[in-house]
């Protein structure tokens, strides 16, 4: 009997998948997805768009089974309220949180508490008017301060690490990113957040991927030890 992986507390586990080393076996991870999840691939207008779909989600699928046994055809989501996907048979108090941007994936997993995670691909320029929308007041003075090279990667460290808080809560943008600070000059900080007048501190990490991919989760815990594995 194969031995399932387990994750401590205070622990996360990140899996960082590059899609494109798996298109050779798109089909048989098309073959572990539930009905809803290959009509939704196939609503997908771009091809690419559709295969980088369809790895990732088969590919948390196969993940997911080496925690639980589940297999990975047979695993059943839940969605919160705003989309946030959970697993229904969960004994195990497993949490898992999943992104991807252009041809990377980063799933996140803890046990117990929540987590959310968010990946970008950092682009040669960014929007100043997002910024300035969806920025703290302290925010955007901390970017505008910066060289015009370095705001690149503080405006993709800004965005990921704010991403990552309110997936961790499970609100999506019904959290308004612009009632909360996280900082430019730290990768691991401590972020408090007041949300339908209930506060939360949030602990939050960032870092870069090669490829010029910024990274961020965030949990209510604060987290000891990072496990990062790969497909």
């Amino acid at each position: 009997m194969r031995t399932l992986i387990t994750i401590d507390p205070c622990q996360v586990h990140l899996w960082l998948i590059k899609l494109s080393d798996f298109t050779s076996i798109e089909q048989s991870l098309l073959a572990l997805l539930h009905p809803n999840e290959t009509e939704r691939a196939m609503r997908l207008h771009f091809a690419l768009h559709r295969q980088r779909f369809i790895i990732a989600r088969g590919l948390l699928r196969k993940t997911l089974n080496l925690y639980t046994g589940i297999e990975p055809e047979k695993i059943t989501f839940n969605l919160g309220r705003h989309g946030k996907l959970y697993l229904q048979d969960n004994t195990l108090n497993l949490q898992f949180n999943v992104s991807h941007s252009d041809d990377f994936a980063v799933f996140a997993l803890t046990i117990q508490q929540e987590i959310g995670v968010d990946i970008e691909k950092m682009a040669p320029h960014f929007n100043k008017k997002v910024a300035e929308r969806f920025f703290s007041k302290q925010e955007y003075i901390q970017l505008m301060a910066l060289s015009p090279k370095e705001r690149i990667e503080g405006f993709y460290q800004i965005w990921t690490k704010k991403e990552a808080i309110i997936k961790a809560l499970g609100e999506g943008l019904f959290t308004s990113l612009a009632d909360f600070s996280v900082s430019l000059r730290q990768a691991k900080e401590s972020v408090m957040l007041t949300y339908l007048k209930n506060q939360y501190n949030y602990h939050v990490e960032s870092f870069l991927l090669p490829e010029d991919y910024q990274v961020a989760f965030a949990t209510l815990e604060p987290i000891t030890n990072i496990v990062y594995k790969e497909w």
